[in-house]
């Protein structure tokens, strides 16, 4: 029988990303023969500021978090309050209204929260 794990990675700091982004890697790299392995990143507060303008390693490893399956969603309502406008976030990222309702939603359909 297939087994479906989910991960739902919180990132709130952004000192934060680069643990929690290879905390999601390592994750999908571990997919055995049986198993469907989903991983999300939402990320809040400060942490989105370093959205516009990740370090090369960084946006690397998001890059290749996304190509493994991996998706990342940005909180509107923290956009906002730091004044960065949706236009200037690379493709990678995707957005949620509200980080704290998606946070809720994902816990109550299964996913396994972790907070780095």
């Amino acid at each position: 029988m297939a087994q479906e794990l989910k991960l739902l990675i919180h990132v709130a700091q952004k000192e934060r990303w680069d643990i929690a982004v290879k905390n999601g890697l390592n994750f999908l790299k571990t997919k055995g023969p049986d198993e469907t392995l989903r991983a999300v990143i939402i990320a809040n507060g400060d942490s989105v500021t370093r959205c516009t303008k990740c370090d090369r390693a960084l946006f690397d490893d998001l890059k290749q978090f996304v190509l493994d399956g991996g998706k990342v969603y940005l909180c509107e309502n923290s956009l906002r309050n730091f004044d960065i406008p949706k236009s200037r976030l690379p493709d990678i990222f995707g957005t949620v209204p509200a980080a704290i309702r998606a946070l809720v939603d994902y816990q109550r359909d299964g996913w396994t929260y972790v907070r780095p």
